[in-house]
């Protein structure tokens, strides 16, 4: 028995077979699917420390892609600090308040809202993403898309993020940031959301709302 790990993390006896039997069955998973896909198709490989497989270039091999060094955001960083900068509202009135939402009436999550709050809110699959869509394999896990609101000039924004699979705005492919208004409707992976906002000329937030 000659026991051998894979560049997908599988362990498998090559005196049986001469490949990873998991990847060949396509059984692994965790991985952003394009939309209409083909698995396989003598693709390089290689699983990021999410979970997350990415296609390697032609030659390029895994053990390459990890030999280059990896930095954590949460490096240096104390127990009672996350890494994460504070968006200005939140620092001054203490919560970081709702200015609007996103609404899923297309996808696994049909009727779920997303809170939006002020600034940039990254949309993917993983629960560290201040919108988590579940479900939904052709969203990335992080970054696929970001929705902003700039509390100066009152306007909100959508644009593409780090995603495969391109995103949409009313029907639209788009890759630029754009203007999100009332009823938008924007498309990430397979799940479309329908943009509802709160702030705006006729309403702000405020650090004296703290108080309400």
């Amino acid at each position: 028995m000659e026991m051998r790990k894979c560049v997908n993390g599988h362990y498998y006896d090559v005196s049986v077979n001469p490949e990873c039997p998991y990847c060949k069955s396509g059984t692994n998973t965790g991985k952003t699917v394009a939309l209409g896909a083909v698995q396989g198709a003598g693709m390089n490989m290689s699983v990021d420390a999410d979970g997350d497989s990415k296609t390697l270039p032609m030659g390029y091999s895994a053990q390459q892609a990890s030999g280059a060094p990896v930095f954590s955001q949460s490096a240096g960083v104390n127990d009672d600090d996350d890494g994460r900068t504070i968006a200005v509202v939140h620092q001054d009135m203490g919560i970081d308040p709702v200015v609007g939402w996103l609404v899923c009436v297309k996808g696994k999550e049909k009727g779920r809202d997303y809170r939006i709050h002020s600034d940039n809110n990254y949309i993917g699959r993983s629960e560290k993403m201040d919108i988590c869509v579940h479900g939904d394999e052709t969203i990335s896990r992080e970054n696929h898309a970001v929705v902003s609101y700039d509390s100066i000039d009152k306007i909100y924004y959508f644009s593409p993020g780090e995603g495969r699979n391109i995103v949409r705005h009313n029907g639209k492919a788009i890759f630029q940031t754009v203007e999100l208004n009332m009823y938008d409707r924007v498309v990430v992976g397979k799940t479309e959301l329908v943009f509802m906002p709160l702030c705006g000329s006729d309403f702000e937030w405020s650090s004296e709302d703290a108080d309400i």
